[in-house]
């Protein structure tokens, strides 16, 4: 008996068919079989047919590249991250907007499903605020201008069963006419900023640019209110960091020159790119003195230090040389 099981088990190539008829041949059987021997057939069948089916289920599933490539893209602006799930066609030689995806109408903004696009914290679009979440990403292609749609719909397919009344939002953004033209669709995302990035939409030779801002100094000014809390506990590269980021915002330079000393105090040993910082923060605030006095002590330290950093050095020398 246990070769009979043994030799079902052997060739799970055997089709389904073959099985079920070999099943009822020997269930059919004129030769004497006993109850007992024909039930661990019947078992053995069963649990070979079963198992064979598992596989040809898996292997009948075919698996084929898609005509419209999916794609997943995601970008931090400032500290918001934002991520992008669309699929991409091809122009393939058709004319694209006012010839395969129409003027005037709801567009999927890609192809199959809608595309996706997720805001970790709340940004504003073209202006307009827009909570965190995800949303659909429609489009109204026309001429000159489009129609940009956040919808809170995430379940459709395509465009098909669009309702307004679901929309977050809607903008009016001017189209921009390209001289090449782009063969697969394309979001992307341009002019990235600590606080604002271009969400960028461009196929055949039209491009869309999206203005997406974020409350970067909001959400930092927060976090630096925060851990300044208990200042006993505030790390030398917080300091630093917080002086830098008033120093590119112009936020408030003297606190900036506060963090920076502090950060140089706290720090042992010293660290070059600190006194770098008030060399530069010093200069905004006309401080030359005392500006060209922090750039100097950069260079000493590059220099005493191993594998000097010629590119560091001379970034100190040129503040100091704009200083005169």
């Amino acid at each position: 008996m246990l070769s009979v099981e043994r030799w079902l088990r052997r060739d799970l190539t055997l089709s389904r068919e073959r099985l079920f008829c070999l099943s009822i041949f020997i269930m059919n059987l004129s030769s004497p079989l006993s109850p007992t021997v024909r039930a661990a057939v019947v078992t053995a069948i069963s649990s070979t047919f079963a198992l064979s089916s598992t596989l040809f289920a898996a292997d009948e599933k075919p698996m084929f590249p898609d005509s419209s490539q999916h794609a997943t893209i995601t970008q931090r602006v400032g500290l918001t991250d934002v991520s992008v799930e669309y699929s991409r066609p091809d122009k393939r030689g058709r004319e694209i907007f006012g010839g395969l995806v129409p003027f005037g109408e709801v567009w999927r903004t890609g192809a199959n499903s809608p595309t996706k696009i997720t805001f970790s914290e709340p940004v504003k679009i073209e202006g307009k605020e827009v909570p965190a979440g995800a949303y659909a990403l429609y489009t109204i292609p026309n001429a000159d201008e489009w129609t940009v749609i956040l919808s809170k719909n995430l379940k459709l397919w395509g465009a098909y069963g669009y309702k307004p009344d679901a929309d977050e939002l809607r903008v009016q953004v001017k189209s921009v006419p390209l001289a090449d033209a782009v063969e697969t669709f394309a979001i992307g995302f341009d002019d990235l900023k600590d606080d604002r990035a271009t969400l960028s939409l461009a196929w055949d030779k039209t491009r869309v640019p999206v203005t997406l801002t974020t409350d970067t100094m909001a959400q930092v000014s927060t976090n630096i209110a925060t851990a300044m809390k208990d200042p006993e506990s505030v790390k030398p590269g917080f300091y630093y960091q917080a002086a830098g980021f008033y120093y590119e915002h112009d936020k408030d330079l003297e606190q900036a020159s506060k963090w920076i000393d502090q950060a140089i105090a706290k720090q042992d040993p010293p660290r070059y790119f600190m006194y770098y910082k008030k060399a530069q923060i010093e200069a905004k605030l006309g401080l030359k003195a005392e500006a060209k006095a922090a750039a100097e002590k950069s260079i000493e330290l590059i220099k005493a230090g191993e594998n000097p950093d010629p590119s560091a050095i001379r970034n100190s020398q040129l503040l100091i040389d704009g200083l005169r």
